[in-house]
């Protein structure tokens, strides 16, 4: 599965403080992995989930052959940025 890190999240990732930092990039990394199940499926939405890492939220697009990172963020700030986004 091929993963793309939307520049918003890559610029949104590098303002977190480092040790959540390196928390959120080996949680990106795990989403891969076929036995992942702590996903969310954001209602509302078409193939938008969601994962928690702590206080933060890292928001996803998953296709058969893509994961497309959209958003990592505060959880009190994510979903108003969300629904900006996707209107």
């Amino acid at each position: 599965m091929k993963l793309i890190i939307s520049p918003r999240a890559e610029k949104q990732l590098k303002k977190l403080p480092k040790i959540v930092q390196i928390a959120v990039a080996n949680k990106i990394r795990s989403i891969g992995n076929e036995s992942f199940a702590s996903e969310e499926k954001l209602s509302g939405y078409k193939n938008v989930y969601r994962i928690r890492v702590g206080d933060y939220r890292i928001v996803y697009r998953k296709t058969i052959q893509e994961l497309h990172i959209v958003l990592i963020h505060h959880r009190k700030d994510i979903y108003r940025l969300l629904s900006r986004l996707f209107g």
